[in-house]
C-alpha cells in the first residue's frame, strides 16, 4: 500500500513538473518574440547604415573623379574630331594623340604642343590654307583704333571736321583754325578753352572727342 501511494506521488510531482513547464514557456513566449524583433530591427538598421555609408564613399569617388579630368572639344584638321576626357593638366600633344593625330593638311606651325589644357576648352586646329586667319588682329585693338581714328585732331582738322564736334559751328571752327594760326599747334586739349566762344562747359562735351597730334 505504502508503495502504491509513493508510486502516486512520484507520477504526481512529474504530471506537475510538466505543467509548471509548460505554464513557464507560455509565459516567456511573448518576451522571447519581442527579443527577436528588436534583434530583426537592429539589423535592418545596421544594413541601412552600411548602405548609406557605401553610397556616401561612391559619390565621394565620383567627385573626386571628375575633379580629376577635363573635357575638351577639338575640331578641325585632327583625324577624329570630336569631345575627349583628359586628366588635369594634360597638354595639347596628349588630346591630338586621342584624337587620331593630326591631318596631312593641318598647319603645325600655329599648334603649341606643349599647351596646358583647360576644362571646357575648345581647339581649332586650322588648314594650312587658312593661315591668315592668325594675322587677323584681336577685337580690342580693332576696337581701340576705332576709337583713335574717330577723334579730332585739333591740329589737323578743317573747318568741316571741327563742325562735326558738339557745340561747334562754323563762327566757333573758324576760331579754333585762327587761334591755330596765330598761336601755333595746340599742346593739350584743354587749351582750346583760350579760344573764343569755347568755355568749360563746351570743352566737357567735347574732351572724349578731340585729341593733339
Amino acid at each position: 500500500m505504502d508503495q502504491w501511494k509513493m508510486f502516486k506521488d512520484y507520477w504526481r510531482m512529474i504530471l506537475a513538473g510538466a505543467v509548471l513547464l509548460v505554464l513557464l514557456i507560455i509565459w516567456f513566449a511573448p518576451f522571447s518574440q519581442d527579443q527577436g524583433t528588436n534583434w530583426d530591427d537592429m539589423t535592418d538598421a545596421a544594413g541601412q547604415s552600411s548602405e548609406m555609408v557605401a553610397g556616401e564613399k561612391n559619390l565621394e569617388d565620383s567627385s573626386q573623379a571628375e575633379s580629376n579630368e577635363i573635357v575638351i572639344d577639338i575640331k578641325g584638321q585632327v583625324r577624329q574630331p570630336g569631345i575627349y576626357r583628359l586628366k588635369t593638366g594634360a597638354r595639347m600633344y596628349e588630346l591630338i594623340e586621342q584624337a587620331g593625330g593630326l591631318t596631312e593638311d593641318a598647319l603645325e606651325t600655329a599648334i603649341n604642343l606643349a599647351q596646358v589644357l583647360q576644362d571646357q576648352q575648345m581647339v581649332l586646329i586650322l588648314h594650312k590654307d587658312e593661315s591668315h586667319l592668325l594675322e587677323l588682329p584681336q577685337q580690342s585693338d580693332v576696337a581701340h583704333d576705332d576709337t583713335a581714328n574717330a577723334l579730332i585732331d585739333l591740329n589737323q582738322a578743317d573747318a568741316s571736321q571741327l563742325q562735326t564736334l558738339p557745340g561747334i559751328g562754323a563762327k566757333k571752327a573758324e576760331a579754333i583754325i585762327q587761334y591755330r594760326e596765330e598761336h601755333g599747334f595746340f599742346k593739350t586739349i584743354d587749351e582750346i578753352t583760350k579760344v573764343t566762344g569755347i568755355g568749360d562747359k563746351t570743352f566737357d562735351a567735347l574732351k572724349e572727342l578731340i585729341t593733339v597730334g
